[in-house]
């Protein structure tokens, strides 16, 4: 083959690919790179932007719809209830109450409320946190008996229980003690040292005390007396009906704690106590002390101080 003929077909084949190419490109859509999309008709989609993007509110729409705030509990009602329980209680009956909103930090001191009373069983749950503290911090020895003890002393409410206590851990000085550790000016000793329910408390220092038990007690030591608290059967270990007070149907919804104490006869009157935390939540700490002529009877006196607690707790119930 000549060099003029192979000149010629090299120059054939030449334009045939720059051809192909051309046709190759035209009928490509125009964009700028893969992963453009067009819109029918060929016309290219324009690039999203942050407009277009905030253009859809649908996702912050749903979030808006079902994301509600939720309301912060608000002051004052610790002192409703203080003052549903002020006016529930009979001419007769000399109370002392005191309420502490634990979601706020709302302390409400009733008009006697700052004023010492006899505890009556109350005193068990002053020895009960006395010893288990001292265990903690201390080293104090508590035998597997002595927990139970302490139990039998909350639960059933056990006096004989109680009384061993007092002799192995110093009773009359519980008072003492914790007022020291908590900063109480009102917990005295009995007059006579072997008295345990002549102990005395101010209805501000029990909410103080149960306070202490709920928010500055290790779970297992709390545990242990609101175990045995809750497990409370409904007739004492001496007979006494234990179901009254803060425990009362229409007092507290399902799950609240108390103590109750009751004694009989100093001066011809009846000590009917009961202090607790309401509610599944333990929102409200709550102590009533009450002072009541023996007269009426021990149902009698019950019954008023039912009215009082079930006041109190409507009057709480309404500010959950």
């Amino acid at each position: 083959m000549t060099g003029a003929r192979r000149l010629l077909l090299c120059a054939f084949a030449a334009l045939t690919a720059l051809l192909i190419v051309s046709v190759v490109l035209a009928a490509r859509p125009a964009g700028n790179g893969v992963g453009e999309g067009s819109e029918p008709g060929g016309s290219t989609a324009p690039p999203a932007t942050g407009d277009d993007e905030a253009a859809d509110p649908a996702p912050f729409g749903l979030l808006a719809s079902t994301t509600t705030a939720v309301p912060q509990p608000e002051r004052g009602s610790a002192q409703r209830g203080v003052a549903a329980a002020e006016g529930a209680a009979r001419p007769s009956t000399t109370l002392a109450v005191a309420v502490l909103d634990r979601a706020t930090g709302e302390l409400a001191v009733g008009n006697r409320g700052s004023e010492p009373f006899l505890t009556a069983s109350l005193s068990k749950i002053v020895l009960a946190v006395d010893v288990l503290d001292r265990r903690r911090t201390e080293g104090l020895m508590v035998s597997d008996a002595d927990v139970r003890l302490i139990q039998r002393a909350l639960g059933p409410s056990d006096d004989t229980a109680m009384s061993a206590l007092w002799g192995l851990f110093d009773g009359p000085g519980a008072a003492g003690r914790i007022g020291a550790r908590l900063d109480l000016s009102g917990v005295g000793p009995p007059r006579d040292r072997s008295q345990w329910g002549e102990m005395s408390v101010p209805a501000v220092d029990m909410v103080r005390i149960w306070a202490h038990i709920l928010d500055g007690m290790p779970v297992a030591d709390r545990e242990i007396l609101l175990g045995a608290m809750r497990s409370a059967p409904p007739r004492a270990r001496d007979g006494f009906d234990q179901a009254y007070g803060l425990l009362v149907p229409g007092a507290a919804d399902q799950g609240s704690i108390a103590k109750q104490g009751w004694m009989c006869c100093i001066s011809g009157t009846y000590y009917l106590n009961s202090a607790g935390a309401l509610g599944s939540d333990s929102r409200f700490l709550v102590t009533l002390l009450t002072r009541q002529p023996r007269g009426p009877g021990w149902e009698a006196a019950r019954q008023e101080l039912d009215r009082i607690a079930i006041a109190t707790g409507q009057a709480l119930q309404t500010s959950d």
